[in-house]
């Protein structure tokens, strides 16, 4: 990714961040991710320790943070939030209590004294590894985390490794959007082809050599269903400013239409179709050591 595809994503997210943050409000399956990680630092903390520091890197608004805070009563001076994204970081501000929010990059935690190295017993990354890269993020959290005693416990989205990537749930409400279309007399909107073509590199044989050149240890890679109401795909949809529009506006069938307008009905009627629908939603928890 080089520096303006970085600030494209970064400002997409800033874009996103208040439907982002109503979408993890509603739903379980981002906390329950957490948890995975929030139960990990439970077991192996050092609890005779008072000089306990924990990364959340790629905060978003800051939903590990608050669950350490609750669940295991970690002082909010203890967490160092890193997200790049603005609106994310105000976010962030307004739920945890800490001077430790960086607005950066996770590849630029090194350009800063603000984040010590061999400072961090855990670094914690929810549901954002998928856009980052263990290529370079592997060498930085190695020289973040405390040796011998320090890990790197991250989640990533089924579509980001390769034993899950071909799950074929997300294809349902791609499904009931273009149903919906159709009865409104638009095309479809996504492709009815399904092309089973790898797209990650993303396995565990390829986290443990990345792991190794950066005198980090691959300790579990484990993969848990969540079972999620399959409105929770169409609501991550959404937090795509207009999305629709476009495709409406270009197969416009009288210029009387309003696109909005028929964009409400469309979104209507698939929150109807899909009522009550659940999937399993598969993702995966990564445990790194620092050796």
């Amino acid at each position: 990714m080089n520096d303006n595809e970085r600030k494209d994503l970064i400002d997409s997210w800033h874009t996103r961040a208040d439907p982002y943050h109503r979408l993890i409000n509603n739903y379980h399956i981002f906390s329950d991710m957490a948890m995975s990680m929030i139960i990990f630092v439970e077991k192996h903390r050092i609890f005779n320790s008072k000089d306990i520091h924990i990364m959340d890197l790629a905060a978003g608004t800051g939903l590990v943070s608050k669950l350490l805070i609750e669940y295991l009563n970690i002082s909010p001076s203890s967490l160092y939030l890193v997200e790049p994204a603005e609106r994310m970081c105000l976010h962030a501000r307004n739920n945890i209590k800490t001077d430790h929010i960086y607005k950066m990059s996770a590849e630029d935690c090194l350009l800063t004294n603000d984040l010590p190295r061999s400072y961090f017993d855990f670094i914690l990354c929810n549901a954002a590894m998928h856009l980052l890269s263990e290529d370079n993020i592997y060498p930085i959290v190695s020289k973040l985390l405390k040796p011998k005693i320090g890990y790197f416990i991250y989640t990533i989205w089924y579509h980001s490794f390769d034993e899950t990537e071909h799950n074929l749930n997300h294809q349902l409400i791609k499904t009931y959007i273009n149903d919906a279309l159709n009865f409104f007399n638009y095309p479809n909107y996504f492709s009815t082809i399904e092309r089973l073509k790898t797209k990650t590199k993303r396995s565990r044989k390829y986290i443990e050599e990345t792991a190794n050149k950066s005198e980090l240890k691959l300790e579990s890679c484990t993969i848990y269903m969540h079972r999620t109401p399959l409105s929770f795909d169409l609501d991550f949809i959404l937090m795509t400013p207009n999305w629709l529009i476009q495709h409406l506006k270009t197969n416009q069938l009288s210029d009387h239409e309003d696109p909005y307008l028929v964009r409400e009905r469309i979104i209507e009627k698939v929150r109807k179709s899909i009522e009550g629908i659940f999937v399993d939603v598969p993702v995966v928890n990564i445990i790194i050591s620092r050796i």
